[in-house]
């Protein structure tokens, strides 16, 4: 397919193939129309989408300009949903490495040692490394809740700049936009689904 440089501008975008509806109604809000879907060659959920759109649109500058932080916001989701839970995976492998370690000095004078206090010392070590894995894992599963509650605010805020883009991109481009109308109705259903998909 030949491009009309004159006349469009040309878009590429790849896209998760979980998010490609949401995405394309998006891009159409800000004028584009959607020339060519195909799946990505190395990664199976990725879709790669091309795009165009009129070269002399009405109020081309503030729809680039929408489109800009539309584009970050959409990016900022990846890294929060990314990052959400980053504080209790430390946290997580930095008890069970201390764990791990306690075990071990406490296997150690119960297989090795004759003297009872060493064993004792050992089966200590022991209990003191249960002890520690599971307060960990009731330290971790209170803060992912936090984590989650956290980013899932994060999102929502996120989701509703993209709604609040997308209806301003509606009022300058009313025609393209019909398609876009309820695109990010925001409940906390779509936040969950955006932190767990």
């Amino acid at each position: 397919m030949e491009k009309d440089y004159n006349s469009y501008d040309y878009l590429s975008v790849s896209v998760k193939s979980d998010q490609l509806s949401r995405i394309l109604q998006c891009y159409r809000a800000l004028g584009w129309t959607e020339i060519k879907t195909e799946e990505d060659r190395q990664y199976y959920d990725m879709n790669y989408v091309r795009l165009r759109r009129p070269h002399k649109i009405r109020n081309k500058d503030r729809l680039q300009y929408l489109q800009v932080r539309m584009e970050s916001s959409i990016n900022s989701l990846v890294a929060i949903t990314n990052r959400a839970h980053i504080k209790s995976n430390a946290v997580a492998i930095l008890c069970a490495l201390f764990a791990a370690l306690l075990a071990a000095f406490g296997l150690w004078p119960v297989i090795a040692a004759t003297a009872l206090w060493l064993r004792a010392l050992g089966w200590t070590g022991i209990g003191a490394s249960l002890a520690v894995a599971i307060a960990a894992v009731i330290i971790c599963s209170i803060m992912r809740r936090r984590e989650k509650k956290t980013a899932t605010g994060k999102i929502i805020e996120k989701l509703r700049l993209v709604q609040s883009l997308i209806e301003e991109a509606a009022t300058l481009a009313p025609a393209v936009t019909e398609a876009s109308e309820g695109l990010y109705d925001l409940v906390e259903d779509d936040a969950a689904e955006v932190l767990n998909g």
